[in-house]
């Protein structure tokens, strides 16, 4: 374990296993995609009468109220490089108040004694001022839930959809059948406590309309765009090169106005490729009620350290705090009610 969060400085990675060669190479990709956010016009709004003190950005997520409508995503755990990582994570997630959702815990349902790679000693944090979800895969039964939420005290949990990842991996799996059974099982009995995930390809207006009507009330889109999965495993997948399917995904941009055109009542993250408080604010406008971020903070806190990701974070909940002012928006609410046009590719696909 890290005794000094701030040891978190430059320097090369240690590969344990497939989840850090995962982890390295997520920080070696150079392939740039497009979430098609740039695509959504909104005007500036030169009397806006508000001073930076009356826009108010705080919310409510998972039935408690956080400062901003923003969230530490899914990255790691299960090994000694990921614990440590969550660890920085959590505790900068906890001075800024905002929630967090740890790496896949597959690996507890294998070996319970993984339980302290994922958030170390303060997994025995009880009362968290803050929101924090356990992650597993979409096939995941009813009690490995159970497990995966007590084993860190969760607030809820997410359940990833990852075929567009483990269908480059070497060693990853290629059937996918049964997962719907699955995450119908998992919403009759978690409810409101329940995310549905995809891992960096987005969703269809199809697949969404399937998971709401099993009754999935939380979705995280996590459209194409940003960490591109398909890199990262074909970093390491020597028996094939899939380069020319580094493009492949639903861009985040649609994939918001997807989840939304197919309920009002949902609760939609948007991910995949959110680096700026512009992205922020277009991802709510177009129908997001929470952002999440996970590969920038990660390059933030692995090249820079724990103060440097943190003061990341901190500067883009106040930019984007600057554009609501000069967007005339006094609350997040406001902000979502903002009018905007599409323009470019964005526009051309819906």
């Amino acid at each position: 374990m890290t005794d000094n969060l701030n040891e978190f400085n430059k320097g090369e990675l240690i590969i344990e296993n497939k989840r850090d060669k995962r982890l390295d190479n997520a920080l070696l990709t150079t392939y740039e995609g497009d979430t098609l956010l740039s695509c959504v016009y909104i005007e500036h709004n030169s009397l806006p009468e508000l001073s930076i003190d009356d826009v108010d950005t705080t919310t409510t997520f998972f039935g408690k109220q956080v400062p901003f409508p923003l969230m530490i995503n899914a990255m790691t755990g299960g090994t000694e490089q990921g614990v440590e990582i969550n660890e920085a994570l959590y505790n900068i997630s906890k001075e800024l108040g905002i929630p967090m959702e740890v790496g896949a815990q597959d690996v507890l349902m294998e070996d319970m004694d993984t339980a302290e790679l994922f958030l170390g000693e303060i997994v025995e944090e009880v009362n968290r001022p803050t929101v924090l979800l356990s992650n597993l895969h979409a096939n995941s039964s009813v009690a490995d839930i159970k497990v995966a939420m007590d084993t860190i005290n969760a607030d809820g949990i997410a359940l990833h959809l990852n075929p567009g990842q483990e269908i480059f991996t070497k060693d990853g799996i290629s059937n996918f059948v049964g997962r719907y059974e699955s995450i119908e099982k998992a919403a009759k009995e978690y409810g409101d406590k329940l995310i549905v995930k995809e891992v960096g390809f987005g969703m269809s207006e199809e697949v969404i309309k399937k998971l709401v009507d099993v009754g999935v009330k939380n979705i995280d889109v996590s459209g194409s765009g940003g960490t591109n999965f398909v890199e990262i495993e074909n970093l390491r997948n020597f028996d094939y090169d899939f380069s020319e399917l580094y493009e492949w995904g639903v861009p985040t941009a649609k994939s918001i106005i997807n989840a939304r055109n197919i309920s009002k009542d949902i609760t939609i993250i948007a991910s995949g490729g959110i680096k700026t408080s512009l992205d922020i604010a277009r991802a709510l406008i177009l129908g997001a009620d929470m952002v999440g971020i996970s590969g920038e903070v990660l390059k933030y806190l692995i090249h820079g350290g724990y103060d440097y990701a943190k003061d990341y974070l901190q500067e883009l909940m106040y930019k984007t705090k600057i554009v609501m002012l000069l967007l005339g928006c006094k609350n997040i609410e406001q902000l979502k009610k903002t009018p905007y046009k599409l323009t470019g590719k964005l526009k051309e696909i819906i």
